[in-house]
């Protein structure tokens, strides 16, 4: 076995540097230890031995969960409800079950069907959109929210 330092060629490897925050963090750590060192060689015998028994008092008492039961019960509750409003508003939003389609037809009078075409046949788009360029609240609170707007000139 090779205990020779030096690499095939002969030459000997160049120490390795530390970077100099790995320096500043080596003195960081030796300084806090002699500060704790010190501390300890200046607390008093009864103080120590105060502190040695709270630990051991603390260290033999039961540890309690801090939720227990009860708070995985209200976290997975809580969970599960958000699950089902989340899929019953995608649910709710589909077409009717084949099932239930024939029982609505027969329950729906022959005169309802005229009135509800012509209340599609009357929306226009444009005049929804025309209707909301004309509210004057629309701008009044456009120009409220500006400072939530990104800044796109310098004043």
């Amino acid at each position: 076995m090779n205990t020779d330092p030096r690499s095939a060629d002969g030459r000997t490897p160049a120490p390795h540097r530390a970077s100099p925050a790995d320096e500043a963090d080596a003195r960081f750590d030796a300084t806090l230890r002699d500060l704790h060192a010190q501390s300890l060689e200046r607390l008093s015998p009864q103080v120590r031995q105060r502190l040695r028994t709270i630990r051991s008092e603390a260290a033999a008492q039961p540890r309690r969960g801090r939720g227990g039961l009860l708070g995985w019960t209200l976290a997975s509750s809580g969970v599960a409800a958000v699950a089902l409003a989340l899929g019953l508003q995608f649910a709710g939003g589909g077409a009717p079950l084949p099932a239930a389609a024939p029982a609505q037809v027969a329950q729906q009078p022959v005169m309802a069907a005229p009135s509800a075409v012509a209340a599609e046949a009357s929306y226009d788009p444009d005049t929804a959109v025309a209707a909301l360029d004309e509210n004057p609240d629309l701008y009044l609170w456009l120009a409220s929210n500006t400072d939530a707007l990104p800044q796109t000139h310098l004043e």
